[in-house]
Formats: structure tokens, sequence, C-alpha cells
């Protein structure tokens, strides 16, 4: 673990990043199951479809909505109930809300291998909490996927605020995306930190922001040898984030 120099009791407004640094998490959308199983889904609402060609579908939607995205900017996302709605109108379908959300969640059910909250993660929550900190989190992926499982593992109602790059339309590490936490959510980033697996996600977001960044290697970081952070955790312990960043707080 290296710790850069400067003051760690000065910050108001903490940003986690969610999958890698609060969530333990590892899914395999590739697998040849879960299209079995999602091509059945799709029989059985009358709409023919092969495994291997709703994979490839998947992937051709996804690349038309980034292709001509929802919001102007660097880094933008997709809506995978819109990817599932496009699917099913292909095939013939009347795809309601209601179905394109039973899908999403279907299709990510079949695709989690592991989803757990890494050590320690609660504790800091509960902590930042009682010391009337702000929380926040800002997350690249799914709105159904993350509300979700943020409940299922206990850990929703600690933030203050949830943005979600489907939701936004725009992913880290767009500075954009820290603009649409402050506006819809009225975050202070004049007081805030950013906490995160990813160098190039979280760390350079918040760097674009104009915020301070702690880096923590996760097992699902990807691999890097550079980072540029004021604070850095490499032995991926999150204990030592209430170490680095909290050390005169009541726990």
């Amino acid at each position: 673990m290296r710790k850069m120099k400067g003051r760690s009791n000065i910050y108001n407004t903490y940003i986690f990043d969610l999958y890698g640094t609060l969530i333990d998490i590892h899914t395999d959308e590739d697998s040849p199951e879960l299209w079995e199983r999602l091509s059945l889904h799709f029989q059985y609402n009358g709409m023919p479809a092969k495994p291997e060609e709703l994979a490839q579908d998947f992937q051709a939607e996804i690349k038309r909505q980034m292709a001509a995205p929802r919001i102007q900017c660097e880094h933008p996302d997709f809506d995978m109930h819109e990817t599932f709605t496009e699917m099913a109108r292909r095939r013939g379908g009347a795809a309601t809300p209601a179905w394109a959300e039973e899908t999403v969640r279907w299709f990510r059910m079949l695709s989690i291998r592991r989803l757990a909250l890494y050590d320690g993660v609660e504790d800091l929550l509960k902590s930042l909490k009682a010391n009337h900190k702000k929380v926040y989190l800002l997350s690249n992926g799914q709105k159904t996927f993350i509300e979700a499982e943020l409940r299922l593992l206990g850990i929703y109602d600690y933030f203050d605020g949830i943005a979600i790059s489907s939701e936004a339309g725009i992913c880290k590490p767009d500075k954009l995306f820290y603009e649409y936490l402050v506006r819809e959510y009225g975050a202070d980033l004049s007081s805030a930190i950013m906490i995160g697996n990813d160098s190039t996600t979280d760390i350079e977001g918040a760097r674009r922001a104009g915020i301070d960044g702690c880096y923590i290697h996760s097992n699902c970081s990807p691999d890097t040898d550079k980072v540029i952070c004021k604070y850095q955790i490499w032995d991926g312990q999150f204990s030592r984030i209430s170490e680095l960043l909290l050390p005169h707080m009541s726990v």
C-alpha cells in the first residue's frame, strides 16, 4: 500500500464505483447456456430465436446504440431494455416495458457466477453515514442490474444518490457523468473524492472532474502498471480506505 502526500480528513463527499470496488462480481455473458435459455424465453413469447442468432443480434444492437448515442458525449452508454425491445421487434414481437424488464433480469441472473460484497464495505458505508458524510454511487452499468443488486446485498439505502450510466446515457471517465451526478443529486464536488478499482474509468474520470481519487486494486481490476492519484491501495484490503481517508472518524 502507498499513500501519497495530502490531508486525509477534508472530504465531505464520497463517490464510489460499484463493481470491483464495493461488489465482487463475475459474469459470463458469452455462455452458450445463457443464450439457449434466453432463446426459450423469446420462443415462449412467440418470437422464433436461435441462440447463436440472439447473441449476434445482441452485440449488433449495442453497437447500433453506441454509434447513435442519446447524449452527445465522448463516452456514451446503451440501454439494455431498448436492446431487447428492438430484438423482439425484429422478430415480430410486441415487447412491453414489463417484458423488457423481465428479459433484462433473466439475462443478468443467467450470467452471474459470483456476487458478494467485499469485506468491510458495509462497515465503511455505515461509518460515513454516521459521520454525516454524503455518499454517492457513480457506476457504469444497467439500472435494472444495479438497483436490484444493491438491494439484494443490503446497501441501497446508504447512498444519497445513485447515478447509473445506462440511465444517464454517459459512462465514466466522461466528465459529463460527474456533472450529471451534480445536476441530478446535488453532489458537492468541491469536497469530493472518487473511490474505484479501475485506473482508466474511475481514476481518470476523477482527474477530469477535478477531484481526488482513491484507487483500490481488487481481483476485478484491469491489468495496469500506472496509477496516478492521491491514494493507492494495492493489496485489495478494503479496510485500508478507512485508515487512509477516515482516521479521525467515529465508527
